[in-house]
């Protein structure tokens, strides 16, 4: 269990280093950071998030437009970033406190099934969390992820617009922060 923990790490480690590698190398030589919108400019969460359907961890559809019409907080994670599971016990506590106030939450894992399905069982979390693969990266970058990092959150308001966003792991105050601006 030791090893698999030092080998985690390391490919967490790996994994941010090359991404932050990247985007400086994109600055240095000129290149523009993709963001996805075909003027190049962040998406708002337009049209194109809320037609999107991504499987949950039984195998059912999850329908984004499902989750339009209340505040949205869509955090894009791996089993294999450790900042990801670090936040994700936050996540869980964050959905069940804050869903009277009728705030979803969804974890979009950058992922294979078993891996989550097994954290996800090891930590008892009750959050929902869907399998977006690499279709999640591209989401997560047209929505503001220039850098392409896990994690990364983005918060939705009512009417479906991003009004978050935050690069690396969320913390309760950035979490409340966010549930009293957006409403």
């Amino acid at each position: 269990m030791k090893r698999r923990a030092i080998v985690l790490a390391t490919v967490s480690v790996a994994a941010i280093g090359a991404g932050a590698g990247s985007t400086v190398w994109r600055a240095r030589h000129g290149d523009s950071v993709p963001t996805g919108g075909p003027d190049n400019s962040v998406s708002t969460g337009g049209p194109e998030v809320w037609a999107l359907s991504f499987v949950t961890l039984d195998g059912a559809p999850l329908a984004m437009r499902g989750l339009r019409g209340k505040p949205l907080l869509i955090n894009f994670w791996a089993t294999w970033c450790v900042p990801c599971v670090t936040e994700m016990p936050l996540l869980d506590t964050f959905a069940r406190t804050h869903a009277i106030a009728g705030w979803n939450v969804l974890a979009l894992a950058v992922d294979s099934a078993e891996p989550v399905r097994r954290f996800i069982a090891e930590h008892s979390l009750r959050l929902p969390v869907a399998l977006a693969g690499e279709e999640g990266l591209d989401l997560s970058r047209r929505l503001g992820n220039r850098a392409g990092g896990l994690p990364f959150s983005v918060a939705f308001n009512a009417a479906g617009t991003a009004v978050q966003r935050k690069l690396g792991a969320v913390d309760a105050g950035v979490l409340e922060t966010w549930a009293s601006s957006t409403r």
